[in-house]
């Protein structure tokens, strides 16, 4: 068995017991790191599964992925002989010639919404601005927005708009901080400073990346820009999401949030954020996320950390946390030939996170015209369905003292990633009711010989204060069959449970309050 621990427990008593309201705590917010801090929004930590997407000019080319605006522009690479393959030459076919072809002719908010809706998912959003620079809202700081080129449209106003219309909470993800000196060949993944090769590639190649013209979508030295001018329409950027959109949740890729001129703007963004959200007595949240630096983007104590696939997360977390996974098998967004996570192993990463403290951020990755390719809208529908009839198990719980049972070895991919696709009958996960009223355990595939063996809730570990009242199987609230001794306690699957569901939950009354180990 493996346990909370005493950290895990420590931080959900705060987080579920205090309830602080989060960023709409009472007088303005400083741009200190200090006056920064806070408690999780309650609403976020019950919510425990959202959605984003990646989606914009990078999906016209379909190639790889996210990267490939940088990798067009760095020859040897696979991106850049595909491109001369498809496009021709970068100095005939810049990467700003995709923005008129990023058209989401079918693009439907509304349908979108009622997607992320029927998924079981409690907020959602997109990347309204990735590394290549290009803006989904209509923005008035900038030319290259989706309401001025492209589809001519306010993408991410349309979706926000659609999503409150569903009853849902939104996010925005920025990952544009990067962006300078980002297309710039041999500048690293975080853009930064030149290598001695770079200008001379440029030259040679004739590229309009050096062309003041275009300083303001390829933002470089080689074109006169300036750090602080970025970091200032940065600034400016983001702040006009937070003004126009009021997002509930925002987060930042990686970055350098924490050196330099960079921090002031970051800080000056985040007070922002807080200090509207106080006025308009919302709960809003930051995320924090652990890039590949192994350093948080901010304090360790601000925000939700955040982990990109669960990369470098222990097991047990002494303060809430998300981790962002893409449903794709590559590329974050969409990219010709890619497969998706089934349902089953989405619904299993769910209750694991939800049993150790945490939740999920989904990625999803919509074609370029707008709609979502049918092996996506099958995982999600099939994650709706589950937790439709078994949420109970999920949202608005807490840990409990015990937070899994099985081997855990198989859930690590180069022990670095978490990774959930062979779960099987013999992995049982723990949550319980904010009140302790109630005990779910949850099995991830259908139980050998039909009988679920739990060697933590054996008759030595002490439940609750009085006795076991019933035990309910919570698809159909189907009694279930059960005994208790020193080796266990043992649930007999009910007969009408079909056997090909992605998991199973179980709700276990007692007479008093759970022991929560504290």
């Amino acid at each position: 068995m493996m346990s909370c621990g005493n950290d895990c427990r420590f931080a959900f008593l705060i987080a579920g017991a205090i309830l602080f309201v989060g960023t709409a705590a009472v007088g303005a917010a400083e741009p200190a790191w200090e006056s920064l801090r806070h408690e999780p929004a309650p609403w976020l930590l019950d919510a425990k599964f959202g959605i984003y997407m990646h989606w914009g000019v990078y999906c016209v080319p379909a190639y790889k992925g996210v990267w490939y605006g940088k990798g067009m522009y760095q020859p040897g690479s696979d991106f850049y002989k595909h491109h001369v393959e498809t496009y021709g030459d970068p100095k005939d076919f810049p990467y700003d010639r995709f923005v008129p072809m990023f058209k989401a002719e079918k693009f439907d908010a509304n349908a979108w919404a009622r997607l992320i809706k029927a998924s079981g998912a409690q907020y959602a959003g997109m990347a309204v601005v990735h590394h290549d620079g290009f803006l989904l809202w209509a923005s008035k700081i900038n030319r290259w927005n989706a309401g001025n080129m492209g589809p001519k449209r306010d993408c991410y106003g349309e979706y926000v708009k659609a999503l409150r219309a569903q009853g849902l909470k939104t996010i925005a993800t920025f990952h544009h901080i990067r962006t300078f000196n980002w297309y710039l060949p041999d500048t690293g993944d975080f853009g930064g400073e030149l290598s001695p090769k770079t200008a001379e590639i440029v030259k040679k190649n004739g590229w309009s990346l050096s062309d003041p013209n275009f300083n303001d979508l390829y933002w470089n030295e080689l074109a006169g820009g300036k750090y602080d001018d970025f970091l200032k329409e940065w600034q400016a950027e983001v702040r006009e999401v937070i003004d126009n959109y009021q997002p509930d949740v925002i987060w930042f890729d990686g970055g350098p949030f924490r050196t330099g001129e960079t921090q002031k703007y970051a800080l000056n963004v985040l007070a922002h954020y807080q200090d509207s959200a106080r006025k308009r007595h919302k709960q809003v949240e930051v995320l924090n996320k652990l890039p590949t630096t192994m350093k948080f983007n901010f304090p360790r104590e601000y925000g939700v950390l955040t982990f990109e696939e669960g990369r470098d997360r222990p097991a047990n977390m002494d303060r809430p946390w998300v981790d962002d996974m893409r449903i794709d098998d590559r590329g974050w967004c969409y990219v010709e030939g890619q497969q998706y996570k089934t349902a089953n192993e989405v619904i299993d990463g769910i209750v694991d996170r939800a049993a150790r403290g945490g939740g999920l951020l989904l990625n999803i990755s919509p074609r370029p015209d707008g709609t979502v390719p049918d092996g996506q809208v099958k995982t999600l529908q099939g994650i709706g369905t589950w937790l439709n009839a078994n949420g109970e198990a999920i949202y608005a719980t807490r840990p409990w003292k015990i937070a899994a049972e099985g081997d855990e070895k198989k859930l690590h991919y180069y022990k670095r990633w978490w990774h959930f696709d062979k779960c099987d009958g013999s992995d049982i996960r723990f949550t319980r009711s904010k009140d302790a009223a109630r005990l779910y355990v949850v099995v991830l595939g259908w139980p050998e010989g039909g009988k679920l063996h739990v060697a933590s809730l054996g008759d030595k570990t002490r439940l609750a204060d009085g006795p076991i009242k019933s035990v309910t199987l919570l698809d159909g609230g189907k009694p279930a069959q059960w005994t208790r001794n020193a080796a266990g306690m043992e649930i007999t699957m009910p007969e009408a449970a079909p056997q090909d569901q992605p998991a199973y939950a179980f709700r276990i009354d007692v007479e008093g309050k759970l022991d929560l180990g504290e």
